[in-house]
């Protein structure tokens, strides 16, 4: 277990993490103002980015939940990011059915107006 608190706790890994985590943050940030994201899309990075300024300024959250659980660390960094992942799959499931959805609507209409312009062309 004392591995595990010496893996969690190294310097170097702390930097890289905030660091990583503020340079998703800005990228983010800079892609909302710029109207290239969407917010509700940005919500779930903006998450993963927070959680890692979290876990970079207090390692210890990891420490913690791999005891909770008695897992290895890597256990729950891999799971951490399983449940990101399956965020962003169901996030992208709800849009690309939001998107079907109107995409048939869509079609519907385009059909009924041709009809109709069909219809007074013929008049």
């Amino acid at each position: 277990m004392e591995q595990i608190q010496q893996v969690a706790f190294q310097t170097s890994h702390r930097i890289g993490l905030l660091l990583l985590s503020v340079a998703l943050l800005v990228l983010i940030l800079e892609l909302v103002r710029r109207r290239r994201f969407k917010e509700r899309y940005a919500l779930l990075w903006l998450g993963a980015a927070a959680f890692g300024l979290v876990v970079g300024l207090f390692p210890g959250i990891i420490v913690w939940i791999a005891r909770l659980f008695h897992v290895q660390f890597l256990t729950v960094f891999f799971g951490i990011t399983f449940i990101f992942l399956l965020g962003l799959v169901l996030s992208f499931s709800m849009v690309i059915s939001r998107l079907s959805e109107q995409n048939r609507e869509l079609a519907q209409e385009v059909a009924l107006l041709d009809r109709r312009l069909r219809a007074l062309e013929k008049k």
